[in-house]
């Protein structure tokens, strides 16, 4: 049975394997998105501020994300920033758990209204084109993209935050 926690520090190591994992789909289809693996300080601060989560099948780390309040000020404008929205990030799955990345971010969405959030938002690969699909698929909608030399990501998307369980979420064992 699967099953989602906040991460604590001695996930660190599951929680950038199955980063790593994502990681080698994506380019093993010539998308050099992420690093082959991420450093652990890139994820740590949001482990200890309690905004990264694991979803678990029995002992086996299968998914990943964070959710918090922390807006790219790259690329969001300060009043959107200023609006009640949350965030999701490093959200990545293993391969053969079809739908799980739909029951994350359904999942995303429930906590971002119950705690308040009115809309959840990401950013995404400016170059990942089929990602970009894949959140217009989710109920996604494209917010505008930001061009910065010195950044990749820059895709913007939002839907609206629901307080429901999905079929996904309940395949998944993420309702409540």
């Amino acid at each position: 049975m699967t099953s989602i926690r906040r991460a604590e520090p001695s996930d660190i190591e599951a929680f950038l394997d199955v980063l790593a994992t994502a990681t080698a789909r994506l380019h093993a289809r010539g998308i050099q998105q992420w690093p082959p693996r991420f450093a652990p300080s890139k994820v740590l601060p949001d482990i200890e501020a309690g905004d990264a989560y694991i979803i678990w099948d029995g002992s086996d780390a299968i998914a990943t994300t964070i959710l918090n309040t922390n807006g790219d000020r790259d690329f969001w404008t300060p009043d959107e920033l200023a609006g009640p929205a949350f965030y999701v990030s490093k959200i990545s799955t293993v391969s053969g758990y079809g739908g799980l990345g739909t029951a994350v971010l359904d999942w995303c969405g429930r906590e971002t209204a119950r705690r308040g959030g009115e809309l959840l938002r990401l950013d995404a690969w400016r170059t990942n084109l089929d990602l970009q699909k894949y959140y217009l698929s989710q109920g996604f909608r494209h917010v505008r993209t930001v061009e910065l030399a010195h950044r990749n990501s820059g895709a913007l998307f939002e839907r609206p935050a629901r307080d429901i369980n999905t079929e996904a979420m309940l395949k998944y064992g993420l309702a409540t």
